[in-house]
């Protein structure tokens, strides 16, 4: 089964704010540079990675079809593939979508989801001229750099 990864100098770039209190666990910052990555539209796969989890920890549950939904809507956008092609939208949930896989993506899907956090963490390092050095800062930031994402 396919697990969420994060990129081993993502890791590195966020150690300085690795305890901060409203980071409780490791998802956490996969959740963050995912969400870049599908503001921004990048994606990309890099070799270097450690494995995390295998299904969504308990706080993202709620959220997972959330994000499964944007996953699926990045990869239309990616196709050019507009929600009103019914068959080529079916082909893509099917191609992303397991819904009896524990968390719910298929190896396909889970490497694309993955893929976009891949390039979310490319698009947050490459927008800001250092790495964070205090939670608070980063949140700051990060909210500017997802509405410069949108933007562009």
């Amino acid at each position: 089964m396919a697990r969420f990864r994060m990129r081993n100098d993502a890791r590195t770039w966020f150690n300085k704010i690795e305890n901060f209190e409203h980071f409780k666990v490791d998802f956490d910052r996969y959740y963050f540079c995912l969400l870049a990555g599908f503001a921004s539209g990048r994606s990309n796969e890099v070799g270097a990675t450690t494995e995390m989890v295998e299904n969504f920890p308990e706080d993202y549950k709620e959220a997972s079809r959330f994000l499964i939904g944007l996953l699926v809507m990045a990869e239309l956008k990616k196709a050019g593939i507009e929600v009103f092609e019914r068959e080529s939208v079916r082909d893509m949930f099917k191609r992303l979508v397991n819904p009896h896989s524990p968390n719910q993506l298929t190896d396909e899907g889970m490497r694309r989801m993955n893929a976009y956090a891949s390039g979310g963490y490319d698009y947050i390092s490459s927008e800001r001229e250092t790495k964070p050095y205090s939670g608070e800062e980063f949140l700051r930031d990060y909210a500017q750099l997802i509405e410069g994402a949108f933007a562009d």
